[in-house]
C-alpha cells in the first residue's frame, strides 16, 4: 500500500534486503527499473555480489496462452463463416435462384478459413516446443540450458506471428527468462561432483520428472529402461553414497525458482479480500497477512504445516485469535521459551 509502485519505491524495497541474491520477477515497468537502481547501488558501493534478474515464466505462460486461444478463436471464426456461406450458397442452389457471385466469395472464404486452421494447428505445436524450453530436462531427457533453450525458442518464433503473439516474443526473446538455467548449471558445479558423476545423476533425475519415457506407450521405452539400469550400476560402483549424491542434485533443482509462486499465491488472496472490502488499509493488510502466515493447510503436500513453520520460524502452537491477544512481552516469553527448549 504505497502511494507510486515507480523504480524509487521498488529501489527503497530492495535496499532494505542486503543479502538479496535473486529477484524474481513479472515484466512490469517500476520492477525493473527499480532493480536496476539497485544494481547500480551496489556497484558504486563497490559490492561483488550482483542481484540476478529472472523473469517469471508464470507470466510468460499466461501470455502464451491468451495468445493461443486467441489465434484459435480467429481461425474458429473464419471456419464458422465460411460454413455459413457455403450453406447460404447451397440453399440458394435450392431455391433455382442465380448463384453468381456466391461461389466466388465461399471459395475465398474457406481459404482463408483453412489458412488461418494451419496457422492455429502451427501456432499450438510451436507454442508447445516452446514451453519445453524452460523446463530443466529437454524432453529427450537431456539437461537444459541456455543455449540449448534459446535455439528451442528461436526455431519456434516464426510459427508464432501475429499481433496477439507480440507480447509473447517480447518476453521470450528477453535474457531475463533464462536466467534460472544459468543458476541451475552454476548450484550444479558448486556441489563439487565428478562431471560423469553429475551427468548419471542428472539422467536419472530427469527420468523421475518425466515418468512417461518408461512407459510402454513409449517409444524406445525398453532402450530407455536398459539404460537407467546401466547409470545405476555406474553409480553403484562410482560413488557407493550416489542416493545421498541424488538427494543434493534433487534439492538444488527444487531451490531454482522459475516463477514467484508464493507472490502469485500471496496476490490471490489479498485480491480475494479486497474484494470484500471498501477500502483496505495497510492495517488490515497486515493483519490478514499474519492471519495467512499463521494457518494450517488443511491439504496438499503442506498439510498440518503454517507458512511462517516452512520459513524455519518456531512458534508457539496457538490459535490466531490466542495470537493476536498477546503482548509484545509475551510473545517475546514465549518465543524466547521455545527457543530455549528446541
Amino acid at each position: 500500500m504505497v502511494e507510486a509502485r515507480n523504480g524509487e519505491t521498488w529501489a527503497v524495497e530492495f535496499a532494505r534486503f542486503s543479502a538479496l541474491g535473486t529477484v524474481v520477477r513479472d515484466d512490469g515497468s517500476g520492477l525493473g527499473k527499480g532493480l536496476k537502481l539497485e544494481r547500480a547501488r551496489r556497484r558504486v558501493e563497490g559490492r561483488c555480489d550482483d542481484l540476478e534478474d529472472m523473469l517469471d515464466i508464470f507470466h510468460t505462460f499466461r501470455e502464451g496462452g491468451r495468445a493461443l486461444r486467441k489465434t484459435w478463436a480467429r481461425a474458429t471464426s473464419a471456419l464458422g463463416q465460411a460454413d455459413a456461406a457455403q450453406k447460404k450458397l447451397v440453399q440458394l442452389g435450392r431455391e433455382g435462384k442465380s448463384r453468381s457471385g456466391h461461389a466466388a466469395t465461399v471459395s475465398r472464404l474457406w481459404r482463408k478459413a483453412q489458412r488461418l486452421w494451419d496457422q492455429a494447428m502451427t501456432a499450438e505445436k510451436a507454442w508447445k516446443l516452446t514451453r519445453s524450453a524452460f523446463e530443466f530436462f529437454t524432453p529427450e531427457g537431456r539437461f537444459n540450458d541456455r543455449h540449448q533453450a534459446q535455439a528451442v525458442v528461436a526455431a519456434t518464433l516464426p510459427d508464432l506471428s501475429g499481433p496477439e503473439w507480440a507480447k509473447t516474443r517480447r518476453l521470450l526473446l528477453r535474457r531475463e527468462s533464462f536466467t534460472f538455467l544459468d543458476q541451475a548449471q552454476r548450484r550444479l558445479a558448486e556441489l563439487g561432483l565428478a562431471p560423469e558423476v553429475l551427468s548419471a545423476l542428472l539422467d536419472l533425475e530427469g527420468l523421475q520428472r518425466q515418468p512417461w519415457r518408461l512407459s510402454e506407450s513409449a517409444a524406445g521405452w525398453a532402450a530407455t529402461r536398459a539404460w537407467a539400469l546401466v547409470r545405476v550400476v555406474q553409480l553403484t560402483k562410482a560413488q557407493p553414497d550416489w542416493q545421498e549424491q541424488a538427494r543434493r542434485v534433487r534439492e538444488v533443482l527444487r531451490g531454482v525458482w522459475r516463477a514467484s509462486s508464493l507472490v502469485e499465491c500471496v496476490n490471490s488472496v489479498a485480491r480475494m479480500q479486497q474484494a470484500r472490502h471498501r477500502k483496505m488499509t495497510q492495517g488490515l493488510l497486515d493483519l490478514k497477512r499474519l492471519y495467512w502466515n499463521l494457518h494450517r493447510f488443511r491439504l496438499g503436500h503442506r498439510k498440518g504445516q503454517t507458512p511462517y513453520g516452512l520459513l524455519g520460524l518456531n512458534l508457539p502452537d496457538l490459535s490466531f485469535w490466542e495470537f493476536l491477544k498477546l503482548t509484545p512481552q509475551q510473545l517475546r516469553e514465549q518465543l524466547s521459551a521455545k527457543d530455549d527448549g528446541s
